[in-house]
């Protein structure tokens, strides 16, 4: 018989209380936090939020003046990165050129970093110049539609991170990227950009913002030798890196890395390749794009991909901006774990890319894949017949499944004691509930969703663990503390 999960419209909220929880991207609601009282921080070598370690790993979106006004894009794209895609941060790129429409373009960076931290990703503001401080700079290219320029004029930046820094000081889930790529015609080292970055760094601080400062080193900012044994002093700082197919003809990835990211968080704020043999990034996958993916994870290295874009390359959309191109597909399933599907079957996959009724479409991606993933946990084992699949879609409608697994029951019951200080009684249909939506994950229909007591479930959840969800477990026990009915 089936049964459906008994949902609270009118919750109390006690010790414990019901509180909503419902999971949509790991990132998901945790940015309630940082709106409350947690930041973004530099612990060592890596970033906090919330007292817990995060890695950032995300695209870079380019310009948004050129994004609205040449490109057409819309704010919507942010719902995009971090729904489909599972990104956590995005990139946000603003050419020196932006004081002949300063009012305009701060407008827009205003509109796109607020629909980007409304859904849930963090931001890292570039401050998008090429060349070295009052010296050479990357001419514009002739006949660019974007009318961006490339200026390294000091003053023009001091003059943009003085009201960058006033503007933003408040929201420490945003970033600031001092300077994109300081590049010369002569061979520069990092003693030659440290008083510039010192100056940029002292002038954001004496506007009473402390959110975190990601600095350059040299040669395209692939050069990042010198830093660990000279830092920048100060506090909340990282290192950018920029890395392309041929940098690595310079110096080697190791030797160019210098080892700063066990010392400092080192963010690749730039990274990508073509599969187009006519383009300056091409690479192929196995001599590029795969090393450098297991790269970036060995090393624990935050990420931006550029270019979530077309035509900006490394482009990620053909010019329809619809269809991927190879790798643009890249990244996404980087982000989504897409490797994790090869060993899946044709009907589960095409669950997770494109869901197959009303609800489990309107999920997203990534959380298609997570309903998949609670399925392998509850049943130690990879979903494949067409009875999986059907369990795996009442999963996703918040239905109990007909295949039943005691192991992943007798796990969620000693859950239920651990959280609510007390034996289960199954005859309860709301304690029932709880260990059916921790032992199977089971997921709230989309209208069934209330946000702001998934904030209060987020909370209670770090109330009782010390830390906030990160594992699929972790989000599954929220489920039951929000949807459950559940009380101590």
């Amino acid at each position: 018989m089936k049964r459906k999960i008994l949902i609270l419209l009118f919750v109390s909220v006690l010790f414990l209380g019901v509180v909503s929880f419902a999971k949509e991207t790991r990132a998901g609601l945790l940015d309630f936090f940082y709106k409350t009282k947690e930041k973004l921080v530099v612990a060592g070598n890596q970033v906090l939020f919330a007292n817990e370690p995060i890695t950032l790993r995300g695209v870079a979106v380019g310009d948004p003046y050129s994004r609205q006004t040449v490109y057409r894009r819309t704010v919507w794209d942010y719902e995009t990165i971090s729904k489909d895609w599972q990104a956590n941060v995005v990139r946000l790129s603003v050419h020196p050129s932006y004081q002949k429409e300063e009012k305009k373009v701060k407008k827009i960076l205003s509109e796109e970093v607020k629909a980007a931290r409304e859904n849930n990703l963090f931001v890292i503001i570039d401050y998008h110049v090429i060349g070295f401080p009052n010296g050479w700079y990357k001419p514009m290219p002739e006949g660019e539609r974007d009318g961006y320029s490339y200026d390294s004029n000091f003053k023009t930046a001091m003059d943009f991170w003085k009201s960058i820094a006033v503007e933003y000081r408040d929201d420490q889930g945003v970033i600031f990227e001092l300077w994109n790529e300081p590049a010369d015609k002569k061979i520069r080292d990092w003693e030659d950009i440290k008083p510039y970055l010192e100056r940029l760094y002292s002038l954001i601080r004496s506007q009473g913002a402390d959110n975190i400062i990601i600095a350059p080193g040299v040669y395209w900012t692939y050069d990042l030798r010198g830093i660990k044994d000279n830092p920048l002093p100060g506090k909340n700082i990282g290192y950018a890196w920029h890395n392309y197919p041929f940098s690595g003809q310079y110096l080697k990835w190791s030797q160019a890395l210098g080892n700063l990211n066990k010392y400092y968080p080192v963010f690749v704020t730039e990274w990508g390749f073509s599969a187009d043999p006519n383009k300056r990034h091409y690479a192929k996958l196995e001599d590029y794009g795969t090393p450098f993916k297991k790269y970036l994870i060995n090393e624990g290295l935050n990420f931006t991909a550029w270019c979530w874009h077309n035509p900006w390359d490394p482009r990620m959309f053909e010019s329809n901006w619809v269809d991927l191109t190879p790798y643009g597909k890249f990244v996404k399933d980087f982000l989504l774990g897409a490797e994790d599907t090869e060993e899946l079957s044709e009907e589960i996959n095409n669950f997770i890319k494109n869901g197959v009724d009303d609800n489990s479409r309107r999920l997203g991606e990534g959380e298609r894949r997570a309903v998949v993933y609670s399925f392998k946990m509850a049943f130690s084992r990879n979903p494949e017949t067409s009875e999986d699949l059907a369990d795996i879609i009442k999963i996703a409608n918040g239905r109990w499944p007909a295949q039943k697994s005691e192991a992943a029951k007798t796990q969620a019951k000693d859950n239920f004691k651990n959280i609510y200080k007390r034996e289960p009684n199954m005859g309860s249909k709301n304690d029932e509930a709880a260990i059916m939506i921790m032992a199977y994950g089971l997921r709230q229909r989309a209208e069934n969703r209330n946000l702001g007591s998934e904030k209060q479930g987020i909370k209670s959840f770090k109330d009782i663990f010390g830390r906030l969800p990160q594992t699929t477990e972790d989000w599954n026990i929220m489920q039951a503390i929000t949807y459950s009915g559940a009380k101590r």
